[in-house]
């Protein structure tokens, strides 16, 4: 994932790319970072007739609206894109392929573990888990996700396999579309195991949807990462703001009941010693009925990497470990 919390290596790797193809990208501020500073490597390249940025875009209003393309395509993508094929000529790529495994290797996403029996879950453990369960059925899964920090946290630590399998708002940023979005794919695609995982705040949103799920038997599983808190906006109080907290922190309500009172089924997971149990009671719960698992978790975590509004896509501010690490190297 590229952008403002997306991984080190693949900002990096578009910052000294010679060649970037854009198959109908906005070029929005979250991925570009500052735009001034935005792919210096294609741009040199272009200058010198041997690489740049080929924007392939089917709105005209699109292309040069935010990064100047060298070369603009228009139409379909789907023909325009083949048309190219035939032109390209392979060029020996190791040295590069070296460059972004030394990138992955020297700046993985890292968090702060939990200690059991002293502090709380870690958001990111939930995620890891659902991922390690579910890892002989990715083909048949499809995510959604609300939006907030948890929403990163999906993109971040959950390994994907298949395209078109994770529904997210990732444009318009609409908190509460975890649940509904979830709802569409499982109505579209009825076989599949469709998972929500949202955050209290967003999943607040849009809860009373959960009844829905249950009158029409729509099997979606909805995990919600609990921190009593919007954590994105206290992640920029926290950063930018001098601890200044204002209407962040969340009062909820029993989430557990809620979801029992609108026919839901419902489970509640407070350590990382019962995850394992309560997230594979979750998934193997009946495919055909709604289901519920809050998982009570830490707040005041913080989304790492992160591209500072005004910062350049190399710029990114770090998780402390990975920048004491590169302190010391």
């Amino acid at each position: 994932m590229l952008g403002m919390h997306g991984s080190a290596y693949a900002n990096l790797a578009m910052q000294n790319a010679d060649v970037i193809i854009a198959l109908g990208a906005r070029f929005d501020d979250r991925v570009t970072g500052k735009v001034d500073a935005f792919a210096p490597a294609a741009r040199a390249a272009a200058e010198q007739k041997r690489g740049g940025i080929i924007h392939f875009e089917i709105q005209p209003k699109n292309i040069n609206k935010v990064v100047d393309a060298s070369i603009a395509i228009l139409g379909d993508v789907t023909h325009n894109l083949g048309a190219l094929v035939p032109l390209i000529k392979p060029s020996p790529r190791e040295t590069w392929f070296q460059e972004i495994k030394e990138w992955k290797t020297k700046y993985p996403f890292v968090y702060d573990k939990s200690e059991p029996g002293k502090t709380k879950m870690k958001p990111q453990e939930v995620i890891k888990e659902l991922d390690v369960q579910t890892k002989d059925i990715k083909h048949d899964i499809i995510l959604s996700t609300g939006v907030g920090q948890h929403q990163m946290w999906a993109a971040q630590f959950f390994r994907w396999r298949s395209p078109r399998s994770m529904v997210t708002s990732g444009g318009l940023g609409t908190m509460g579309f975890g649940l509904p979005g979830a709802i569409g794919a499982k109505v579209a695609a009825p076989n599949k195991t469709v998972i929500d995982i949202d955050g209290d705040a967003s999943f607040s949103m849009t809860a009373m949807e959960l009844a829905t799920a249950a009158q029409f038997g729509i099997g979606v599983k909805v995990l919600v990462l609990n921190n009593e808190y919007q954590g994105m906006v206290e992640q920029w109080q926290d950063l930018f703001y001098e601890k200044r907290y204002s209407h962040t922190q969340m009062k909820n309500p029993d989430f557990v009941k809620l979801a029992q009172a609108m026919g839901a089924h419902a489970i509640r997971c407070s350590s990382t010693d019962e995850l394992p149990e309560k997230m594979r009671e979750f998934l193997e719960y009946d495919n055909n009925k709604p289901v519920l698992l809050e998982c009570v978790v830490s707040n005041r975590e913080h989304v790492f990497p992160m591209v500072v509004a005004g910062k350049a896509l190399h710029e990114q501010l770090l998780h402390p470990k990975l920048s004491e690490a590169t302190k010391q190297s």
